[in-house]
């Protein structure tokens, strides 16, 4: 994202809005193309209350706490370390540990 935000736009005159620069300085000096800061205050509280009622720091889990925990270990316990070549030999050795 800093890299690609960084990076100079190409300058078209035909163009609505900035170009010839980054987006991020199109973000910070839009005053110079005539642009407009819309952004709206955000309470971070409210934010963090809100992912709490949706479920807290698993709302983003793809599996429950208790079931990572266990197949972290199990992971663990194979004493392997994961390449893009065995990594079907990995999940073939974990399966029967966690679903015996």
């Amino acid at each position: 994202m800093e890299f690609r935000n960084g990076v100079h736009m190409r300058k078209d005159k035909n163009k609505a809005g900035p170009s010839g620069c980054s987006r991020n300085d199109a973000f910070t000096l839009y005053q110079t193309w005539g642009g407009q800061n819309c952004l709206l205050p955000v309470d971070v509280n409210v934010i963090r209350e809100m992912k709490e009622f949706m479920g807290g720091d698993g709302l983003l889990s793809f599996v429950p706490l208790t079931f990572a925990e266990h197949a972290e270990e199990a992971y663990i316990a194979l004493n392997i370390d994961v390449t893009m070549s065995n990594v079907w030999l990995i999940f073939n050795q974990l399966m029967p540990i966690l679903f015996p």
